[in-house]
């Protein structure tokens, strides 16, 4: 069976098999009375429905709850949750799936991404870090940085070979140049052409603002088919204006922007990023590797050229398939036991594929329930169960049970081989999803119940006892 690939970038996530990608749905979801959509179709309307629409629920993936109701969903997670049953419902696929996460993923969003997949159609077999996987068809280089872009950030990675493998070094962000801060750049620039030059306001009408986002990528595209490698080659100089068409209420309006303005409408995102990668390799020992998301921002690529040199960094790119394309090639490597998921943040190289032997970085195991304010260490036998008010959840112990009336028990936690399951499960939800059957307990699982307020996170405590 083929191995496929899910790539954690909210710019859009790329489900992808030996065919190529399957299908890339952004990290938009549109909350309605009628329902939730998510991807092309919620980005669609976000300008049409803004505060319906949300788009940070990857960039900030947790379990805290939103400060105001969101249709039926208490955090982050659940959104996310809801957007991966989309993603295996849309491709009409379920079952093993290899996850290219990006660095910018903490420890404890790991485990909650684990939990979510649990309880969702696909079921993850291994992660690696997405830029590993990125940088592996550069491996004459010793030392690389690989640059991608999200919805809210830049993520910058760097990697160096280390004999005959190539490890993750060290990863930064730039905040607030990701693709929602760029576009909404983009659009104040397009707007003030259409106003100057046809006294219309596209921004002032949410259908027609809604056009001019939509129609962003198109120009983009336009622009980008000009050789960016010579800005002054014989076709710029033929065609200095991108000329940009809009129609509302029957009515084109088209207005000319010069194709300077649209670099340097976006220079000081340019210049966040450079600085990034600066501090990162001081030295330019590094080869810059972007994502073909970077590639097609208006002057990126001839910017970092200018300013650091082909002569002292090496400068490419990747297309669209080619993590995707990596993680299938050393996909016996990168599969992990089901009952031990490891994130892996470097791999050998040398020899074929099917030879690699790699080190992982595991994902910690829990060590704690948190409720309230008071964590309790996990144990085999400790018992969820409602409280006497029903309202209410607690944990006790054999010797508890004794000494202490309860209402009705939710589930009860094991121990096997090494790792803590909740079994016995009526009742009980985990991350907003009823549990049926057994569970394995993750880091940043959060267990709840119907018509209870309480709710009882899974931690780890890295010091001290109960």
């Amino acid at each position: 069976m083929t191995l496929r690939v899910l790539e954690l970038n909210d710019a859009g996530l790329r489900l992808s098999d030996e065919s190529g990608v399957l299908l890339s749905s952004p990290g938009y979801a549109l909350v309605l009375p009628r329902g939730i959509e998510f991807g092309e179709r919620a980005r669609g309307q976000s300008r049409l429905n803004p505060l319906q629409c949300f788009n940070q629920f990857w960039h900030k993936l947790s379990l805290d709850p939103f400060a105001r109701p969101v249709g039926h969903f208490r955090h982050n997670a659940d959104i996310a949750f809801s957007h991966l049953q989309d993603l295996a419902a849309t491709a009409e696929l379920a079952g093993d799936v290899l996850l290219a996460v990006p660095g910018s993923f903490s420890r404890q969003q790991l485990g909650i991404l684990l939990g979510l997949l649990k309880q969702s159609p696909l079921k993850a077999v291994g992660i690696v870090d997405s830029s590993l996987a990125a940088v592996l068809e550069q491996t004459s280089q010793d030392n690389v940085i690989h640059a991608d872009l999200h919805l809210h950030q830049v993520v910058l990675t760097r990697l160096q070979r280390q004999g005959d493998e190539i490890v993750r070094e060290n990863v930064a962000l730039v905040p607030g140049v990701g693709w929602v801060n760029l576009s909404d750049s983009l659009l104040q620039l397009f707007t003030s052409a259409f106003i100057q030059q046809c006294r219309f306001n596209p921004q002032h009408n949410a259908e027609s603002e809604q056009k001019l986002l939509d129609g962003l990528p198109a120009w983009l595209l336009e622009d980008g088919e000009l050789d960016t490698a010579n800005p002054a080659s014989a076709e710029e100089e033929a065609r200095p204006s991108l000329l940009i068409r809009l129609e509302h209420n029957n009515t084109v309006h088209q207005a000319r922007l010069p194709r300077s303005a649209l670099q340097s409408r976006l220079l000081p995102s340019y210049q966040k990023v450079l600085q990034q990668i600066l501090a990162l390799d001081p030295l330019g020992s590094s080869t810059l590797l972007v994502s073909e998301r970077l590639q097609a921002l208006p002057g990126f690529v001839d910017y970092l050229r200018a300013h650091v040199g082909d002569g002292v960094r090496g400068l490419g790119s990747h297309d669209e398939n080619a993590i995707g394309r990596v993680c299938r090639q050393y996909g016996e490597a990168l599969v992990s036991a089901p009952e031990a998921i490891q994130y892996i943040t470097r791999l050998r190289v040398a020899g074929r594929p099917a030879q690699a032997t790699l080190h992982h970085a595991h994902v910690p195991l829990p060590s704690h329930l948190l409720v309230g304010h008071q964590a309790r260490r996990l144990r085999d036998g400790l018992q969820i169960c409602l409280s006497a008010t029903g309202n209410g959840m607690l944990l006790l112990s054999r010797h508890d049970r004794r000494e202490q009336p309860t209402g009705a028990s939710l589930g009860e936690i094991t121990r096997e081989d090494g790792h803590f399951a909740v079994h016995k499960a009526a009742g009980l939800q985990i991350n907003g999803v009823p549990v049926h059957g057994a569970h394995r307990l993750v880091l940043g699982d959060r267990l709840g119940a119907a018509g209870s307020d309480t709710t009882i996170d899974v931690i780890r405590v890295q010091d001290g006892d109960e």
